[in-house]
């Protein structure tokens, strides 16, 4: 939706204006930005708005007023302003229609333009942003912190359609409109050489709001800009002076790297760039295929996941991360998420997918359509790092831990597989009971396998010195993968037996009314053991302190509540370790940059970039991090009355970082030999 500068009360009379101004001058070619009209200081990105929205046409580089915008303009008819609007941009007329029934907030609208629409809107903004120009002309009113509907508006919602919830398309098929001239080349040429042949696109960042067709906006307008060549120091400035939130040469130089990487812009000397032929074929027809076609042949995992996406029943954008590695050849770690929610939010403007929560996505029938129609990578042809299934295990939950990606022959995949196969082994019970307490311990429970009749499986002590506590392991193997006929009455004895207050139950799978029953016994946890061995796996890549542990064996938590719980501590550990490379990242190009003399950034500077890379982190959380980073045991940044700067670069960061691992490994064993005695002298102080 068109936000135009100014006060509200002004924006008909900068709308008219501008329109007025644009039928007066259609011969004249906005390709400089000195050339755009100036009624109300629009610029060519807001422009851009404007022509998505109905108002204004495109004919190659020049801006023309819609039919219906002359209609408008002529007649004055604010309700013909909201039927343009309705028939263009989502989510007009609908907020309308949902008013019929009585008045609403905004974030009663914003709700229902999610779950109802599948619009993944972050907050109220782009509802206010329509319930603005509702108000200006007349349909609705603002008062009591709601939004009520008029007589004009009612007299609208009688002439208009509004649209319904989308329903899943999952069986539909799409046509797709066939590429264009350069682009239709670049797919042609793409074997399996040039896929592995693309860049990783690691470090990815579009300007402006990647709401509501945004990215689509600033690509096309960061295109025009080029179109035919641009300098690199103009092309900074022309990112400075249009997206006000991109004001700082790192970043500018960031959006210039990234359009590059989308394959859509190329260099053509030592100082200019210009737009690339499947670029401006791509702005010349319009078609966000065009788009999608030349994003695909330029960097990897991009029509791939689609693919993802397609075969998982709720697919987000950290399993995406997790499943960057199989199709990445040239890379030897996942995609940080930054560059994953750009890739996503493409393909979301291109119609390809769609968002059905803030982070769950899936594929639409036109993007399994697009997906069909291009050469992709498959998985086998990327290196996979997933351990080995065990012999008669569920898998499944593998593919989503984080943990998957560690070494076949690690102490946690070892500990992981025999806790799953040896729980569907019901003829070897003994096999579960000493899996699940090696597993406990694994996470820092320390305890011993009991066994035997009327006694526990197992005895685990969580938490240190007075704060500890002894919980009971009761262990439970089914070959069907479900636990049935297990009387849980005498689990109250065993934990009597050994001065334990709760019992954890582990099984793969229970039977219902069992799995009710011990669900709302206050003393006994619910552990399923696929989700035992994903802790586990992850817990060498994604280490969980006790604390953060706890809802493992919180029995006030049911067996379903519990691997949300855990993933919300995960997703913590992730977005740190992504925070930590983005600050180094930051600071590395600003010292790089020879325009910047010394590379200081202040805190104001760092967290506006890191908002631009789509990270809003608090400010005491950065600060930490920085100075985490800046720590002797670390050592990569300075810091300063100026702020922070890089003396490292992301490389280094990331060996000292993983460093300190083996530094504490090789330290627990010296101590190790001196308490037992068989201490060589090694390392011993002298």
């Amino acid at each position: 939706m068109p936000v135009l500068p100014g006060s509200r009360a002004t924006w008909i009379g900068t709308l008219r204006a501008l329109i007025e101004e644009l039928s007066a001058h259609q011969d004249r070619d906005l390709s400089d930005q000195e050339s755009l009209p100036q009624a109300g200081g629009l610029n060519r990105h807001q422009l851009q708005r404007l022509v998505r929205a109905g108002l204004l046409l495109r004919e190659g580089r020049t801006f023309l007023p819609s039919a219906a915008a002359l209609a408008w303009c002529q007649g004055g008819d604010a309700a013909l302003l909201v039927e343009i609007f309705h028939h263009n941009v989502r989510f007009v007329g609908e907020v309308m229609d949902a008013l019929t029934a009585g008045p609403r907030t905004h974030e009663q609208l914003l709700d229902l333009a999610r779950e109802s629409f599948d619009l993944s809107w972050e907050t109220s903004a782009p509802v206010r942003d329509r319930t603005t120009w509702l108000t200006v002309t007349g349909m609705v009113d603002l008062f009591d912190g709601r939004v009520h509907l008029t007589d004009a508006g009612r007299d609208v919602m009688a002439r208009i359609v509004v649209g319904r919830p989308e329903p899943d398309d999952t069986d539909t098929t799409a046509q797709l409109t066939p590429a264009v001239g350069a682009v239709a080349q670049l797919i042609e040429q793409l074997d399996e050489a040039g896929l592995r042949a693309r860049a990783d696109g690691a470090n990815l960042y579009v300007p402006g709001t990647s709401a509501n067709g945004g990215t689509m906006d600033a690509l096309q307008v960061l295109v025009e800009a080029a179109m035919p060549s641009i300098t690199e120091a103009d092309f900074r400035q022309f990112v400075k002076d249009t997206f006000p939130k991109a004001q700082t040469i790192a970043t500018a130089r960031t959006a210039k790297d990234t359009l590059k990487a989308l394959g859509l812009i190329q260099q053509t000397s030592s100082k200019t760039w210009s737009a690339t032929p499947a670029a401006i074929a791509w702005v010349e027809s319009g078609e966000p295929l065009d788009l999608a076609r030349t994003v695909h042949a330029s960097i990897a995992f991009f029509g791939e996941m689609l693919g993802v996406l397609d075969e998982a029943a709720r697919c987000t954008s950290g399993t995406l991360v997790e499943h960057s590695t199989r199709y990445l050849p040239n890379r030897g770690k996942p995609l940080i998420r930054s560059a994953v929610n750009t890739r996503l939010n493409l393909l979301e403007v291109c119609g390809l997918v769609t968002r059905l929560s803030q982070t769950a996505y899936r594929t639409t029938a036109l993007g399994r359509a697009f997906k069909r129609s291009v050469p992709c990578l498959t998985s086998d042809n990327g290196p996979s790092r997933a351990a080995p299934a065990a012999d008669g295990a569920d898998a499944s939950h593998r593919d989503e831990a984080l943990g998957s990606t560690l070494p076949p022959n690690s102490l946690g995949s070892d500990i992981a597989a025999e806790l799953e196969s040896s729980a569907l082994a019901s003829a070897t019970p003994k096999r579960l009971e000493k899996a699940a307490v090696a597993a406990l311990a694994y996470l820092g429970m320390p305890g011993e396998h009991v066994g035997g009749n009327e006694a526990v499986d197992g005895r685990v002590r969580f938490g240190i010195g007075a704060d500890s506590r002894v919980l009971a392991v009761e262990a439970k193997t089914a070959a069907s993968g479900r636990v049935v006929n297990q009387r849980l009455f005498p689990l109250a004895g065993h934990r009597a037996k050994i001065g334990a207050e709760v019992t954890l139950f582990i099984g793969p799978g229970f039977e219902p009314s069992m799995l009710k029953e011990a669900d709302e016994d206050p003393a006994i946890a619910v552990i399923e053991t696929g989700l035992l061995a994903e802790v586990v796996r992850r817990q060498e890549r994604t280490p969980l302190t006790p604390t953060q542990l706890a809802p493992l064996i919180d029995p006030a938590l049911r067996a379903a509540q519990r691997r949300d719980a855990i993933r919300g501590h995960w997703r913590d550990q992730e977005i740190r370790g992504e925070l930590e490379y983005a600050l180094v990242d930051i600071l590395n190009m600003e010292a790089e940059d020879p325009l910047e003399e010394g590379g200081w950034l202040d805190l104001t500077s760092v967290r506006r970039e890191l908002r631009t890379r789509g990270y809003r982190i608090a400010e005491d959380e950065v600060v930490e991090t920085l100075d985490f980073l800046a720590s002797r045991r670390i050592g990569v940044l300075d810091r300063s009355d100026q702020g922070y700067r890089c003396i490292a670069g992301v490389h280094t960061a990331g060996q000292r970082i993983r460093a300190l691992g083996h530094q504490w490994t090789a330290a627990a064993e010296i101590h190790h030999r001196m308490r037992t005695g068989d201490d060589t002298g090694q390392g011993s102080k002298g």
